[in-house]
């Protein structure tokens, strides 16, 4: 494994219209040097992806402007977007969003609650597997 790559800071975007969660999850990720940005719903995550092109999305499942799913489907269809990994935040059980998360563009899915350790390591193994 590539030390360089374990050490790899990035800009992430988390869209999630419950603010809490967005708190939690730039609290934690922050302390580990990532750039983050956030927004509360589909409309201003996607105007901020297009803006920031960060190197990571989490993006909320249920929110009530635009699902996460459609959120994904349009950074999808985006030329510049396509390739960024998205992650699923979802307090839902994972048989109901297992499949439609990865047929949908997402690379994983994270369920609420979480622990900081959870989130951070996903992070890194997804910042591992993209590569620069």
């Amino acid at each position: 494994m590539n030390r360089q790559g374990m050490e790899r800071k990035a800009s992430i975007l988390v869209i999630d219209d419950d603010p809490m969660i967005t708190r939690l999850v730039t609290t934690v990720l922050e302390s580990d040097g990532h750039r983050l940005l956030a927004a509360h719903n589909g409309a201003d995550g996607l105007a901020k992806a297009k803006e920031s092109r960060p190197d990571l999305i989490f993006v909320d499942i249920s929110m009530p402007d635009m699902t996460g799913y459609e959120v994904t489907r349009t950074l999808k269809e985006d030329d510049e977007l396509r390739n960024t990994p998205v992650i699923y935040l979802t307090g839902k059980p994972p048989a109901e969003d297992a499949g439609r998360s990865f047929s949908t563009g997402g690379l994983a899915f994270i369920r609420k609650p979480f622990s900081p350790r959870q989130l951070k390591d996903l992070v890194r193994v997804t910042l591992l597997s993209v590569g620069d």
